[in-house]
């Protein structure tokens, strides 16, 4: 691998050398300068080259170096770090791209107390489905001081309905004058979903009439009120006794009245297209803007904008008197909103304190702000990213690179460029901004219009957006990911632990497969395509990502991140334990719920195990906690074995068992984790000597699934987009191999593989760009050129032999508890369970849970 190339003097290092200085850029897509604006960004380090978080300055920005504030998110198991947090207030930042360092401060300065900001009163008001306001009692503070930001977490309780949390997040930057308030309203209260339905109207939700954050600045006396509707129009200026109300209806696209935004009663709340302005000066309306408002006294000044505030609609943003306003759910919009059980929103405001001299907007950044990206070979140097090719710039001539560009280049870009597949059923909105529309399942759907399908961050679209942000240095990725991330966080995961143990915590599938959403939103399952009493379900192992919020936080330290992460890795653990089901009194064993992969007594390889194996290693790396190493560990053993029969397993029905590949994935990762901690113990050799088995077993075996049509049910592009995978994981078990020449072998042939899957993917027409190819493409089309054109990522031996075993299928607890009611005698020695009040207790509870 080439190690990371020094550019514009600023100086690369080494693994395994002091870190004095980590190189990235700042790329601004503004066509005139930004002055002062604040930056934060995660940055990952070589392994042994940085003990602590020590002082730092970033240099590249002009003449001075500028004070940084950083924090450790990750370190590596010898206990240097992996992974940075920086944060600092860039005094200029021009058009383009330029070349800064995060440099070790050689002397420290003297410790001071930090800056503050003019005192500024940000207050949350709350208003029930009457439109009465709700009484909000302040809860816990916590503030935490830095050199270049501020944090103060301000929690608040609802009397009148308890199950919510409101919370405010406020980071303040002194030497920008700048503050970044995030609200947070989650409903933990869980959705009854009756029959596994999930619509809305469910009696889990929160209804109320609007969420307003009121913001002012005290002893301010106003003299002129500025604001500014969209950043191309001219800013309006009138007396402070004046009034103005700036209100987003619709998001003011062609779609922008589909069924996308239907409430609960099926018809859709949104009445305008745009937006409306109200102002002394009349009404006047528009499509999308993007407001800001400033109230300017004699002693200060105070201006708000609210970033996506037409992307997130309805928002509104007023000023009045002394005050402004800011609608984060309008009252204005005269819509009954509802925050289902289980679901939260984030929103987003920032505030400008200071004065400035010049027409230079200071909240500008806002809508389009600077990015940080570190460059791919540096990022492949650091060994953070499992099989990532670094740059692929020296490699351009590549014929695999070169397809594999051109395929991104052409899902990525015209009718299916990021924008462009918003529009087409206006995914937009507060509950909608950031998903994708699962357009893949156009191809089989019975109706006429376009249909709406939510992708819920299936194959992890985060994840596959980083690697190729990183790859590329092309910040078009952040308009993918970075709202994606935010919607997943808010939307889609469960955020309630009152469900059963299954459900908490748990992320909810993707739209149903060819119909439409109707009223389950992002929810899955919907009353409407209910045809039958079977119909319906819930949250499930084999629908759980967490690989692209976990590099999400490195990216940015998001707390709500590492949250979602530790939470997704949980709920595998809680759906597996038995003692928490109602068949816990008499076995509190293992449900296998968090194993099972299309069938309910199928417990070998499977994206159900693969994807909870990859959840348990990537909570074990944020935390160390050695809990999730040791359930990571009981699965693999549970669903592989160094000498299963795969051909007993019928890995060769594609329709039933194509994700097996998911699992020898999660498997590859959880070995170079391993690997990293210097744990090479008898499960990681365990691990290792069955993905050699795999790799064996695939290479005689495997065939591209389309190859046999008429076995699929549908036989779509998705097939040949899955092949990728196959490859790599092939790949992968060529690792554990100790035979060079069946080494070769593997790899031959998953090489033909792959190019089999890149012939048969664009057989398909445009059908190859949709989303469910491009989730598939981005991350393993990507890995693909690492296994083709780096050394392999050695998975070295352990000394020591395994002890003979065989090798059975696990039994779930359902089916045992079945077996159980057979045999007598059994049963009565169960039975004696009733006798120990604690497992009672868990069992009456989750009969309560169940039943509900």
């Amino acid at each position: 691998m080439n190690s990371a190339t020094a550019t514009s003097g600023i100086t690369s290092v080494v693994a395994d050398s002091e870190c004095r200085q980590i190189p990235f850029q700042v790329i601004c897509h503004h066509s005139t300068a930004l002055m002062r604006v604040p930056m934060t960004h995660g940055l990952c380090i070589p392994r042994g080259s940085l003990v602590d978080a020590a002082s730092w300055d970033v240099i590249g920005l002009g003449h001075d170096a500028v004070a940084a504030q950083v924090e450790v998110l990750n370190r590596w198991p010898d206990g240097s770090v992996r992974w940075l947090l920086m944060h600092f207030v860039a005094p200029e930042i021009s058009p383009g791209c330029t070349e800064c360092a995060l440099v070790r401060r050689r002397v420290d300065h003297e410790s001071r107390a930090s800056e503050r900001l003019p005192e500024v009163s940000t207050e949350p008001q709350l208003f029930d489905e009457h439109q009465r306001p709700l009484l909000i009692q302040p809860g816990t503070r916590q503030d935490t001081d830095g050199s270049v930001r501020n944090v103060s977490i301000r929690t608040f309780q609802v009397p009148e309905r308890p199950f919510l949390e409101l919370q405010l997040r406020i980071e303040s930057w002194p030497a920008a004058g700048l503050m970044k308030v995030q609200t947070q309203l989650r409903n933990i209260r869980r959705a009854l979903h009756k029959g596994g339905l999930w619509d809305l109207g469910d009696a889990g939700s929160f209804l109320f009439r609007g969420l307003h954050l009121e913001v002012s600045r005290p002893n301010l006396q106003p003299m002129t009120l500025i604001w500014q509707t969209e950043t191309t129009q001219e800013r309006q200026q009138s007396s402070a006794a004046d009034t103005v109300q700036i209100v987003q209806f619709g998001s003011g696209s062609s779609a922008w009245n589909n069924t996308n935004h239907v409430a609960a009663d099926g018809k859709s709340p949104v009445r305008l297209q745009g937006y409306e302005v109200r102002s002394a000066a009349g009404v006047s309306s528009g499509l999308r803007s993007e407001p800001m408002c400033r109230i300017v006294g004699k002693d200060g000044a105070i201006a708000v904008r609210v970033p996506e505030f037409w992307q997130q609609f309805p928002s509104s943003l007023s000023v009045h008197a002394d005050r402004i306003t800011v609608g984060l759910f309008p009252a204005a919009a005269e819509q009954t909103y509802e925050l289902q059980g289980g679901e939260q929103k984030t929103q987003t405001i920032w505030i400008c304190t200071s004065e400035t001299s010049d027409d230079r907007d200071p909240l500008q950044f806002c809508e389009q702000p600077p990015r940080v990206v570190q460059s791919a070979d540096w990022v492949a140097d650091c060994r953070v990213l499992p099989w990532f090719p670094g740059s692929l710039d020296s490699r351009s001539d590549d014929p695999n690179v070169v397809r594999f560009q051109s395929f991104l280049n052409e899902a990525t870009s015209g009718d299916h460029s990021i924008a462009a597949r918003r529009e087409k059923i206006d995914e937009y909105g507060w509950r909608n901004f950031g998903d994708v529309h699962a357009d893949h399942e156009q191809t089989h759907y019975a109706g006429d219009n376009v249909i709406i399908s939510h992708y819920n961050n299936q194959f992890d679209m985060i994840c596959g957006g980083i690697l190729n942000l990183i790859v590329s240095g092309d910040s078009k990725w952040f308009d993918l990911f970075d709202p994606l991330a935010r919607h997943v966080m808010d939307v889609d995961i469960y955020h309630t632990q009152e469900d059963r143990t299954c459900f908490n915590g748990g992320l909810f599938w993707h739209t149903d497969h060819y119909v439409d959403a109707h009223t389950a939103t992002h929810r899955t399952y919907s009353r409407h395509n209910a045809h039958s009493d079977n119909y319906g379900g819930g949250l499930s192992c084999e629908h759980n990502y967490t690989t692209g919020l976990l590099l999400y936080y490195f990216l940015t330290g998001s707390p709500a991140a590492r949250e979602s992460v530790l939470s997704l890795a949980d709920w595998v653990i809680a759906m597996d334990d038995g003692s928490g089901t109602i068949f816990g009194l008499l076995d509190s064993g293992p449900t296998g719920l968090a194993s099972a992969t299309v069938f309910e007594d199928f417990h070998g390889p499977g994206r159900g195990a693969g994807n909870s194996i990859n959840a348990l290693v990537d909570a074990w790396t944020v935390t160390s906690d050695n809990r999730y190493l040791a359930k990571a560990e009981e699965l693999i053993r549970r669903v592989m074995h160094p000498q299963q029969d795969c051909d007993a397993l019928h890995l060769s029905d594609a329709e039933g068992h194509w994700s097996y590949t998911v699992c020898l994935t999660a498997v590859g990762r959880y070995l170079m984790a391993k690997r990293d901690a210097h744990q090479f113990d008898e499960t990681y050799e365990y691990a290792r000597q069955t993905l050699a088995h795999y790799g064996h077993w695939m290479a005689q075996n495997e065939q591209p699934a389309l190859l046999q049509p008429e076995k699929l049910e549908y036989p779509t592009e998705a097939w040949a987009a899955q092949e990728f995978r196959k490859a790599n994981a092939l790949r992968i078990a060529a690792c554990c191999c100790d035979n060079a020449d069946e080494q070769l072998h593997m790899r031959r042939r998953a090489d033909e593989l792959n190019d089999a899957a890149w012939h048969d993917l664009y057989r398909f027409g445009q059908q190859h760009l949709t989303a469910r190819c491009l989730s598939i493409v981005m991350t393993e089309g990507l890995r693909d050129l690492f296994h083709r054109t780096c050394l392999p990522d050695d998975l070295p031996a352990a000394d020591i032999t395994l002890p003979s075993t065989q090798w059975t299928m696990f039994v779930p607890q359902k089916i045992r508890i079945k077996h159980l009611f057979k045999q007598p005698a059994r049963l009565a020695l169960a039975a004696v369970n009733v006798f120990n009040p604690r497992r009672v207790i868990r069992t009456i509870d989750a009969l309560k849970r169940h039943c509900r």
